[in-house]
């Protein structure tokens, strides 16, 4: 400081001098005194010059003195390692938890989708208004065939839906995912492929099948073959020409397991009855781009205008389909997860405070033993502000340091997340730490470094030097302004603590009931797997018969107990819903109800274990030439004949095959309600049909084993190739499995949630012993004069915990009250439980409670073992 100082005067002098030569000069060439010292100020620039000057002098000088203080703060946090070593620990934890789930955050809500302009890219679906609520619906192709020439919004409409495909590869048939898209699919999304050409309006026309292969695909299957473009391959027994390959990364729709490739929608234009020309058979998905400068609430105005008009057309169909609804597909595609992901990282925030509260505790035990430095620094000339500068300057190297350290640990954190993640979340497979996160890093890491030292330097710069010398030394209680601040940081740390482990406690108690909960099925040792059997290859009878002969032949395998076959599986994400109309009840076409359907072998519900109520259940009776039959559950039967008996009424189903088109069906029993969609879903009508007299898709194998079901898939899929070695195996899974992954994202937020409650428990019952370890330490002189004049070790004992509990008591209400308003906001994720249970909330209090005293018990245990005589000899 003392060398800038005289660098800056030997500056003045020498630009004086200068000034006053020049002015000299100016007199002897004939200028008045006036008019030469006016002449010298504007050769040099007036005082500009000598203040520019100056203030670059001042700003070396401030740039010294600045890394002259970073240098000294390394020193001292060097020579205090268990100080920094600890604070860099606790501030990794909280920075590298938050980057973690900011990572998630930022992977699955906040990056933009690969498309060129995504925000132009938009979901659309028509809007159901026969259900409460926003209906969503998928169109059928005719409405998206109107849709897409009809709009006025739109650049481009496209359609996908989902399928799969029998394929020989390397001398095996296998099943594979693959999408039936529309020829505009590619140039709506704003995608090219790498290698042939696009799909054309002509590949929708019946008997061009077009498919663009996936580039993985194109790797692994045909060895990235140049010459692919052209070709044809085979799949389910027809041919499709090879008419491009998408390029590396592309996918859509991103889900798992990704498509393999894209197929064109002419085979849906083929047949006696084409699926391109059913209007009611409603299973696309739609993709839509905006004009430019067209908003969401202008398309969706636009379509709805065209959704009405299709009402009143074709009222068979669409009469309760007269609006539409558009979304941002980014919206569309996270929308399930964004509460979930939202609640998480506000959890993990509260933990990062918790952590800067913690710190800021240390940092003022550590300040109040520095007080003598700062009183000194203080008495020979140091400003406040110089000591802030100190101060802060050592809180963002610790908080820099964490945040590196953070960074690691988010690593595996994130692994660790991946592994226990629901694999619906769209897009958390790619995540990882981008320069997005790395900025948030480096963001959060200056904010907590500020926030949890700004204050205790603010509180240490405002001591008065004799003040601080003399509660620096000995003193019987220490500082009392020193003390309220710890006292408060430790209630905050209590509080957030508090809020994190009742939300906590509820996610748990309803994970507990959702665990609770009847499917209606028994998934014990129930194998399940699915058979590709060609449809347009295999007439009526055989298909039928091939099942009987394959189920005859896995009852017959070892272990097993029942065997049978039925679709869709509980769980399994797959649905139906088809119409129908009850013989007596006649209604208009439009006007008839809907519900989801099922198919079944004889055998399927005494296999599943689903219970039946009355009537009978599906036998050979119900064979290729019975009579037709229906199955209804509980609650269609609730709905539908509240007052009169099931058995023996007569539906007829809008749904037929090659030998059973649309016949009327008798009720020929009831079975118990199950969990098709979910655990917590409600248990809908539904009806089951006997396979024999609807064979429309492939139905599942349920095969009941006495011991452990995963060994007897081998069997199964020999049993399978003895039959026919062209027919795929494939969707092999256990009852159990599909149990697990309905549980799958509530069980990832209630571990997620409680890893931090029970992390912000530690640092609340960490903070509290280091408050009352530094009070006993600071109170030695108090406690050792209370004993030497007739106190008891008791007493001492009692004053710490007491003071303890009364700490925690404080945070506990603190944390009460704010829990009262935060926990609504994961209402929408609890099943069964309130977000008031008072169960929950006497159970957290209690374990807060506990913590706070066995962390209290420490330092008083110390303090009661205290020697009076020996403590006042060294105080």
């Amino acid at each position: 400081m003392r060398g800038w100082r005289k660098r800056d005067a030997e500056l003045q002098r020498e630009l004086q001098s200068d000034l006053e030569l020049e002015e000299e000069e100016q007199r002897e060439n004939g200028l008045s005194p006036e008019e030469a010292r006016y002449a010298a100020r504007r050769a040099f620039g007036n005082e500009t010059l000598i203040r520019e000057q100056t203030q670059e002098a001042w700003g070396w000088m401030r740039l010294e003195q600045l890394m002259q203080d970073l240098r000294y703060a390394m020193r001292l946090l060097m020579r205090a390692p268990g100080f920094t070593i600890t604070c860099v620990l606790i501030l990794a934890i909280g920075i590298g938890a938050t980057t973690a789930i900011f990572t998630l955050v930022n992977t699955v809500l906040l990056r933009s989708l690969p498309f060129p302009e995504p925000d132009r890219l938009v979901w659309v679906s028509q809007q159901d208004h026969s259900l409460p609520g926003v209906a969503p619906e998928s169109l059928s192709y005719p409405d998206y065939f109107d849709w897409r020439a009809q709009n006025h919004t739109l650049d481009g409409i496209a359609s996908y839906t989902g399928a799969t495909v029998t394929m020989e590869l390397k001398g095996e048939s296998q099943r594979l995912d693959v999408q039936t898209v529309s020829s505009n699919f590619f140039r709506v999304l704003g995608a090219a492929p790498m290698l042939g050409r696009d799909l054309s309006w002509e590949d929708e026309k019946p008997g061009n099948r077009a498919v663009m292969l996936s580039y993985s695909f194109w790797q692994s299957e045909f060895g990235a073959e140049p010459e692919i473009v052209g070709k044809s391959i085979t799949m389910n027994g027809h041919s499709y020409t090879v008419a491009g390959v998408m390029p590396k990364g592309f996918e859509f729709p991103i889900e798992n397991p990704a498509p393999v490739f894209w197929k064109s929608i002419a085979d849906e234009a083929e047949g006696k009855s084409p699926a391109s020309e059913q209007r009611g058979f409603d299973t696309l998905s739609v993709i839509a781009r905006l004009r430019s400068g067209v908003t969401v609430e202008q398309a969706k105005a636009d379509l709805s205008v065209i959704a009405g008009n299709l009402a009143r057309q074709y009222p068979d169909n669409n009469k309760q389909y007269s609006s539409a609804l558009v979304e941002p597909e980014l919206a569309h595609m996270t929308g399930d997860t964004r509460p979930a992901l939202r609640v998480l990282f506000g959890a993990v925030s509260l933990v990062l405070l918790l952590v800067c509260a913690n710190v800021a505790g240390l940092l003022l035990a550590r300040g109040s033993r520095r007080s003598a430095e700062f009183a000194l620094r203080a008495a020979i000339g140091a400003s406040p502000a110089a000591i802030v500068r100190q101060l802060l300057l050592e809180s963002l190297l610790l908080s820099l340091c964490g945040g590196v350290a953070g960074i690691a640990l988010a690593f595996g954190l994130i692994r660790a997340m991946l592994t226990l993640m629901p694999v619906e979340i769209p897009r958390i497979e790619s995540a990882s730490i981008d320069g997005r996160v790395l900025v948030f890093v480096l963001i959060v890491s200056v904010a907590t470094g500020l926030l949890f030292g700004a204050f205790p330097a603010w509180r240490l710069s405002r001591s008065a030097p004799a003040r601080a010398l003399r509660e620096g030394g000995r003193s019987l209680a220490g500082g009392r302004a020193q003390h309220r601040l710890h006292n408060g940081l430790v209630v905050v740390q209590t509080a957030i603590g508090m809020v994190l482990l009742i939300g906590a406690g509820l996610l748990m108690r309803s994970f507990v009931r959702i665990l609770d909960v009847n499917p209606g099925f028994d998934s014990k040792h129930v194998l399940t797997s699915r058979v590709g059997v060609p449809f347009d290859e295999t007439k009526h009878n055989q298909h039928y018969i091939f099942y009987q002969q394959l189920l005859e032949r896995i009852s017959a395998l070892p272990g097993v107990q029942a065997v049978s076959a039925g679709w869709p599986l509980p769980m399994s994400r797959f649905s139906a819903t088809v119409s129908f109309n009850i013989q007596g009840r006649p209604v208009a076409m439009a006007d008839q109800p809907s519900e989801s359907l099922g198919l079944a072998m004889p055998g399927y519900f005494e296999t599943m274990k689903i219970p039946l109520i009355a009537g009978r259940d599906f036998g050979e009776q119900d064979g290729l030439t019975g009579q037709p039959t229906i199955i209804v559950n509980q609650a269609f039967a609730r709905r539908y004949f509240p007052h009169d008996n099931p058995i023996g009424q007569h539906i007829q189903v809008g749904v037929g095959d090659d030998l059973f088109d649309h016949p009327v069906r008798e009720v020929v029993g009831v079975i118990g309600d199950i969990k098709r969609k979910g655990l917590t879903a409600d248990a809908d009508p539904e009806y089951y049909l006997p396979y024999a007299q609807a064979l429309i898709t492939n139905p599942y194998l349920v095969v009941k084993t006495n011991g452990g079901p995963a060994p007897m898939q081998a069997a199964i899929g020999a049993a399978v190739h003895e039959l026919d070695r062209s027919v795929p195996v494939y969707q092999a899974a256990t009852m159990e499995e599909y149990l697990y992954k309905s549980a799958a994202q509530p069980r990832f937020q209630t571990f997620l949630l409680s890893c931090f409650a029970v992390i912000a428990l530690a640092l609340a019952a960490i903070g509290l012993y280091g408050l009352l370890s530094y009070m006993v330490v600071q109170r030695t002189l108090e406690i050792g004069l209370r004993m030497a004049l007739g106190a008891q070790r008791g007493d001492a004992l009692r004053m710490i915990v007491l003071r303890g509990l009364t700490l925690a008591l404080a945070g506990l209400v603190l944390g009460m009250a704010a829990s009262a308003v935060l926990t609504r906001l994961i209402s929408g994720m609890l099943f069964g439980v309130r977000p008031t249970d008072p169960v929950t909330l006497a159970a957290t209090a209690a374990l807060l409670l506990a913590v706070s005293v066995a962390a209290s018990c420490v330092p008083a245990f110390r303090a009661s073992r205290l020697d009076p005589m020996k403590t006042l000899r060294e105080q």
